[in-house]
């Protein structure tokens, strides 16, 4: 018997963990697999490796293993190679595989890893399952589609390539191969993965999707159905969803009905994350309203661009809805006080600095005014993007920079890595640097709320571009370089500048928060509200530029400071002589109007204040991403007489 173990490790668990995500890539594949009685007969099952454990303590108890199969993705390739290596020191007749989407689609691993003995490309049930089966009876590893291996002359070689059709394989929660992982760890919340379909119909040159050209399959429907009933069984608390377009089949309604039902029922799972579909926004926009109702997901709906300029969506294969369609989408979303969320790319070849502000400018014109995130480009080993020819046509060159985590989890973490792109023909080095710099600034300031009031009244009232207004503080900051507010934005600055060259990072903390690591917006921001009146000083020269009336000045200072939530701060009451919140609120919902003048009071309140630092920057912060808990949700305007009285009273 050939005992055999798998390896899906999770950055962010280790045996300290409080959660940690089944492995459910592992476990198809050992699900699959196990159907067959060749496997069944020559093969015990040992052990599913999911948390970052010390290499030598796996080690330690591993039995004389016969197959280990490693699942890689950017989070787990470093450990796993660790891992491996050592497994092969020990027990050299052990067969090592690789797969996963951070396994290069030629023989390169096996060239530069001795101790990788077999690769696998692709979608690996079916693989596998007859990788296992000629294993055990001694057969001819050409007759295995979609691998690379080593000849009996230490040649690589490559067989052909393959998809499958259906998804008609066992689930790995049903046939209970996670009920020892459950059973065995009382003490971890357990999040689980769900693919309810596989394939994507776009072919981004950016997502490994693209070069397989794969078409959509759907699981059958009876398997998600009680795979989610499994969820809500076992008490799973988070659930992402690994579909590339969910809400693009009618289906999908169902199975969010599914969740809705299950949450209700047992109060679980507690959260999904699905990647949603972005060519149905019906069923999206339905899907997001059953979800907001019972609080099943927290970030909402995503309305991604990736870029706005019509040169880089060329180069990159994809196609964005009309801007008008989007402004009216987020105006439905902001009106029923749903969540929608936009990302960008940075690095994709096509963008300039000028391109790029002006996306971010153009998102906020449409009504995206609380979160949107930009990323870095990452060049995926499987993508059109990551082929030689493409990356030759757009100059683009990368760096290998290490993946952060939100803290680090022990003295022996084996650090992880992405491979970002840093320089296109388009876009110099530093002008990358001052993009992501940019695009940090404007969500602190803007996404986050520090400067939004001010952003959107001078682009509404005076025609000021808002990336004009962002772009303009970096210079301010460059010629006053001795602010407080300057020195954490070169900070920010430095770390971007460390990741373009490739080299270790600093790691961006703040004190208070007890070594948690922090973007750089996030950096700023908890700094900031740290020192609130300090910032609004340094600020107030280049304010001052923009030559607004000084009665409205005061009222945009008054509420800008005081509608920003704050540890142990529950309720602020201000005085003003112009309707600012309604100004805003109807921004949101692309209902623009002039100012008005109207003395009253608004009493601003914080439905749930957190009591500490620690407290604010993980519900805050982290899990209401910022710029939809950055400022006070209870706010209520009052007449200047009613507030007089209500004072005398």
């Amino acid at each position: 018997m050939k005992n055999v173990y798998f390896v899906q490790v999770d950055i962010s668990s280790n045996l300290g963990t409080k959660s940690a995500y089944l492995p459910y890539t592992a476990g198809i594949l050992v699900a699959n697999a196990w159907e067959s009685e060749i496997v069944k007969k020559n093969c015990s099952f040992k052990e599913f490796i999911f948390l970052r454990e010390n290499i030598d303590s796996v080690l330690e108890r591993m039995d004389n293993p016969g197959i280990a199969a490693f699942s890689n993705y950017c989070w787990s390739t470093e450990y796993n190679k660790a891992l491996a290596r050592k497994i092969k020191e020990k027990y050299p007749d052990c067969i090592t595989v690789f797969g996963g989407h951070n396994v290069p689609n030629d023989n390169s691993f096996l060239e530069q890893f001795d101790y990788i003995d077999i690769l696998v490309h692709g979608e690996g049930e079916d693989t596998i399952k007859q990788l296992f089966e000629v294993i055990c009876e001694g057969g001819d590893f050409s007759t295995v589609p979609n691998i690379s291996y080593r000849n009996g002359k230490n040649e690589c070689l490559r067989t052909e390539s393959t998809c499958a059709k259906a998804l008609d394989y066992p689930s790995p929660y049903l046939d209970g191969w996670f009920d020892d992982i459950i059973r065995q760890h009382p003490e971890i919340e357990f999040n689980a993965i769900i693919e309810t379909s596989r394939g994507c119909p776009n072919q981004c040159a950016y997502c490994d999707w693209g070069l397989l050209k794969s078409k959509v399959r759907l699981f059958p429907m009876d398997r998600v159905l009680a795979e989610i009933k499994w969820f809500s069984d076992h008490k799973i608390a988070f659930v992402w969803g690994a579909d590339a377009n969910f809400g693009m089949f009618t289906r999908d309604l169902e199975i969010a009905d599914a969740f809705v039902e299950a949450k209700e029922t047992t109060g679980y799972p507690e959260r999904v994350r699905i990647n949603y579909a972005k060519n149905n926004f019906k069923n999206v926009f339905a899907i997001v309203k059953k979800f907001k109702e019972c609080e099943l997901d927290r970030v909402g709906a995503t309305l991604s661009f990736q870029s706005l300029s019509p040169v880089v969506l060329e180069n990159i294969g994809r196609r964005n809805s009309d801007l008008e369609f989007y402004k009216n989408l987020l105006t439905e979303y902001n009106k029923e006080g749903m969540k929608a969320y936009s990302e960008l790319i940075l690095g994709l070849p096509g963008e300039t600095y000028e391109s790029f502000i002006k996306g971010i400018g153009t998102l906020f014109e449409i009504g995206q005014h609380f979160v949107f995130e930009v990323y870095g480009c990452i060049l995926l080993p499987n993508s059109m993007m990551g082929q030689k020819e493409y990356m030759k046509k757009h100059g683009i060159k990368t760096v290998r920079t290490e993946i952060i985590r939100r803290s680090d989890l022990s003295e022996q973490s084996i650090p992880e890595y992405n491979e970002i792109i840093v320089e296109t023909n388009s876009m110099s080095r530093e002008m990358w640097i001052r993009s992501m710099t940019f695009a940090q600034l404007t969500r602190a300031f803007h996404a986050s709320g520090l400067l939004r009031a001010f952003a959107i009244y001078l682009y509404c009232e005076k025609g000021v571009p808002y990336e004009k207004f962002y772009d303009g503080i970096i210079d301010y900051f460059d010629d006053n370089p001795d602010l407080f507010t300057s020195k954490l934005f070169f900070d920010v600055r430095k770390y971007m500048k460390e990741q373009n060259d490739g080299g270790n990072t600093t790691r961006l903390t703040f004190a208070p928060c007890k070594g948690a690591i922090w973007e750089g917006s996030e950096y700023m921001v908890l700094h900031i509200l740290e020192k609130i009146d300090r910032f609004f000083e340094d600020m107030l020269p280049y304010l001052k530029k923009f030559n607004i009336a000084d009665d409205i000045f005061n009222d945009l200072i008054s509420y800008q400071k005081n509608i920003l939530r704050k540890p142990e701060e529950e309720e602020n009451v201000i005085t003003l002589h112009y309707d600012i919140h309604k100004f805003l609120t109807d921004v949101y919902i692309n209902q623009i109007h002039p100012l008005e003048r109207k003395d009253h009071t608004l009493v601003l309140r914080d439905s749930h204040p957190q009591p500490n630092w620690v407290e604010f920057g993980k519900y805050v912060i982290w899990y209401g991403k910022l710029g939809w808990a950055s400022y006070k949700d209870d706010v209520k305007a009052l007449p200047a007489e009613a507030a007089e009285k209500s004072d005398k009273d």
